[in-house]
């Protein structure tokens, strides 16, 4: 993944930072993939001690294993806690042996606790000159406002799905045009659901259901297996990406048994769908409602 952070917007304005000398002593990196924040971390990290980014340089290499003395990540165990905080505190003013800063990097900081923040507060505030602070969170809703006010905030942004589908096919991903949908351009969580075997066991699913479902006969045996509860709404989402795609294709002068009102209609239905799953009606009616709703406008489309 590090080499297709090296391409984004994000990364390039953070380079220009360290090239002008223009650093600040803390940063709070922000979006909703856990993976893409944690490497963007360990690429900055590897920047700021190997300008040329060689990925074998010792520097480079200790870094990309998680065994440089200089560049600390934290936390140590799932979530960042006090003890985690302490362990900084310590090791703030110890001398750095391979490099001339001190990194440390905090991973998912939006499940800290409020004391463990509060803990490391005057740290980020105040730190040493040769310390710099790279803390990443998949949401700043649970990151204090005293916290957020002493950090430069970097939002990172999704990836075109063209570039992010070329880069991962590049890599031996082979991947799953539904998972790079769901993905919606994070290749943390893209890869995630790539390689998740009950998301492409949905997605088979889903492409059998529309291909061989021509009858209300058959609406039973889909339904008792859409209804099942565990992955319900992902089988909703796959389902509306399905029908998307029907629709770009019909945009497209692709020939299809649907039309545009058509799609528009089974839009309408799974929104309804999802809107009786949030409250929490009966599965099985939904499910029976929704591919019976399917089939009739297959039929109208006729």
């Amino acid at each position: 993944m590090i080499e297709l952070i090296e391409t984004s917007k994000s990364y390039k304005n953070f380079c220009r930072l360290i090239d002008f000398n223009k650093l600040s002593h803390a940063y709070l990196i922000s979006s909703p993939d856990e993976d893409y924040n944690r490497e963007f971390c360990k690429l900055i990290a590897m920047r700021l001690n190997c300008k040329e980014v060689c990925k074998h340089c010792e520097n480079c290499v200790k870094i990309l294993n998680d065994t440089h003395p200089d560049v600390l990540s934290f936390p140590k165990n799932k979530n960042f806690v006090v003890e985690d905080a302490k362990l900084i505190i310590e090791e703030l003013n110890v001398i750095p042996m391979l490099s001339s800063l001190k990194i440390f990097i905090i991973n998912n900081f939006n499940k800290a606790t409020t004391q463990a923040q509060n803990k490391l507060l005057k740290s980020i505030e105040e730190p040493p000159k040769n310390v710099i602070f790279l803390i990443n969170a998949t949401t700043l809703e649970s990151v204090l406002s005293t916290i957020q006010s002493r950090t430069q905030k970097i939002e990172l942004l999704p990836f075109d799905e063209n570039v992010l589908k070329k880069y991962l096919n590049s890599n031996g991903e082979n991947i799953n045009e539904n998972a790079l949908l769901e993905g919606e351009g994070w290749p943390g969580k893209t890869i995630k659901y790539n390689e998740n075997q009950n998301f492409l066991k949905n997605c088979n699913f889903i492409n059998d259901m529309l291909e061989n479902m021509k009858s209300s006969k058959e609406i039973i045996n889909y339904s008792a297996i859409f209804s099942q509860k565990d992955g319900f709404e992902e089988r909703l989402n796959l389902l509306e990406n399905a029908f998307d795609k029907i629709l770009n294709n019909i945009i497209s002068g692709v020939d299809s048994t649907y039309t545009k009102e058509g799609i528009a209609m089974i839009f309408e239905k799974i929104n309804n769908a999802k809107k009786q799953f949030q409250s929490n009606c009966n599965l099985n009616l939904i499910a029976d409602t929704l591919l019976l709703g399917i089939l009739e406008v297959k039929y109208i489309c006729k």
